[in-house]
């Protein structure tokens, strides 16, 4: 089974989480050196301990807290949007010298183990990029509680607007970090790289937050995004910052942080809802352009997509998807990859889905370009491309490509806009991308050295890494 089909079984287990009784969430997703964190927690074990781990390329035991007394806690009838509300057990200021990234705290109950994701972030800058942990699209498909931003993951199938970030995240993927985040972010530290971390929420709470930073770095499905982000971000390259997603489905439906942080709101447009009323929508590449001005990309596509039926999928297994050819194979990001025009890579980890994304295309003496018809600048150089599905979904959002004369044809690409701005962005427009990672000669692995190389390390950083991975 390819890893991409992991997802299938959270969606049909989802209404395990509706009643979640025993668990935890942290004060706060994002917290820094120096402030305090505490955990709040409903456990029926007698006593208990909680472990405490720095998610890296391994699993890094930074403290352990001991003989806590446990005991049950109320699931509020509305926690999934005013919160949980449940005590804190146990509280602590983070450490100095613990680094920025993903810290999981676990701890035993009588329903099995659960888990407390969040980020440190460092007092001030101490990297030259910085990883958005995509914490709005962990909420807005985490039911726990009864609700999240989706009909058919909800009680009633009826989807909630306004959710709660205090509440715990769903066992075992929490969030999405475990079914994709956690394949980039173990690669990221294995091979050196330094990053500090931050949630979408810090973006909205501190316009200036990417001001001493060389890039911005998106990975796995950040769906959910708020126009302030956009605008931070469009500025940020405008100025000379750069942005590298190496995601799909990215930035996809606007939402509102609200609440200090508390709550995330989405006025979410439904799919089935045709035709598009353009002048009242959550789909960002309907409200001023915003996505494609962001990210250089207009529509989503599917390789692995949900069908109206419930439980039934479209993953296609025939083998035509999956992957991207290379139509730019000079290109810096190819090098010391051995590709040429033509050649294909990440075949082998289905690096192309679940979703992913691009814009509409022309072949111009076989090679992809933007025709720009979209609102996406044809500054945008198209370095690989796949094939993809997703027509009844894009059908339903008035979206066509193609000549007109015949079915459209859908694709996901890998472009980069250096030549507009003065900073870049580049964009392999996948959520699978991280799963190539973990083969060591993969071409996938020496493609993300190449861009991170180039767009986000310092130039003494890009000396170390080249030896560390030479």
């Amino acid at each position: 089974m390819k890893r991409e089909h992991i997802w299938i079984h959270h969606e049909q287990d989802a209404n395990s989480f509706w009643k979640l009784a025993e668990g935890g969430y942290a004060n706060q997703m994002s917290i820094r050196q120096g402030e305090e964190v505490s955990f709040h927690i409903s456990n029926s074990r007698s006593y208990y301990d909680i472990f405490i781990f720095r998610e890296g390329a391994r699993r890094e035991l930074v403290r352990m807290i001991g003989d806590l007394r446990g005991g049950l806690q109320p699931v509020p009838e509305i926690g999934y949007q005013d919160g949980f509300g449940w005590r804190p057990v146990t509280s602590f200021k983070i450490p100095d010298d613990w680094k920025s990234g993903v810290y999981v705290a676990t701890f035993p109950t009588a329903q099995g183990i659960r888990e407390i994701l969040f980020v440190v972030r460092p007092k001030a800058p101490q990297s030259p990029m910085l990883l958005t942990i995509e914490a709005n699209t962990y909420a807005a498909y985490n039911n726990v509680g009864g609700k999240c931003f989706f009909n058919y993951l909800s009680t009633d199938h009826q989807h909630a607007k306004l959710l709660s970030f205090e509440r715990p995240l769903q066992p075992d993927i929490m969030g999405n970090f475990y079914i994709w985040d956690q394949f980039f972010t173990s690669w990221l530290d294995a091979e050196g790289y330094a990053a500090d971390y931050c949630v979408n929420a810090d973006h909205d709470a501190e316009p200036n937050l990417l001001g001493d930073y060389r890039a911005n770095l998106r990975i796995g499905h950040g769906e959910y995004i708020s126009r302030n982000e956009c605008e931070q971000l469009q500025a940020f390259v405008a100025s000379g910052g750069n942005l590298v997603l190496f995601a799909g489905n990215s930035f996809w439906h606007e939402v509102e942080i609200r609440n200090s942080g508390k709550q995330i709101l989405c006025n979410k447009t439904r799919y089935n809802e045709a035709p598009l009323d353009k002048s009242n929508t959550s789909f960002l590449n309907s409200i001023d352009d915003l996505r494609q001005r962001t990210i250089g990309v207009y529509y989503t596509s599917c390789v692995h997509a949900k069908t109206r039926v419930p439980g039934v999928y479209d993953a296609p297994t025939t083998g035509e998807y999956g992957f991207f050819r290379v139509t730019e194979p000079d290109h810096w990001a190819f090098e010391g990859t051995g590709l040429k025009a033509g050649d294909e890579f990440g075949r082998e980890d289905s690096i192309v889905g679940v979703e992913c994304d691009a814009a509409d295309i022309e072949f111009v003496n076989s090679k992809p370009r933007y025709t720009g018809s979209d609102g996406v600048s044809p500054h945008y150089k198209i370095i690989a491309i796949a094939d993809a599905g997703g027509k009844a979904l894009n059908r339903e959002l008035g979206i066509s490509t193609g000549d007109g004369k015949g079915e459209s044809h859908f694709f996901a690409t890998v472009a980069i806009n250096e030549s507009q701005f003065k900073g870049t962005v580049f964009n392999a427009a996948t959520i699978e991308w991280g799963h190539g990672l973990y083969r060591d000669d993969s071409v996938v692995a020496q493609i993300t050295r190449n861009v991170l190389n180039q767009l986000a390390c310092r130039p003494a950083e890009r000396v170390a890494a080249s030896k560390h991975t030479s």
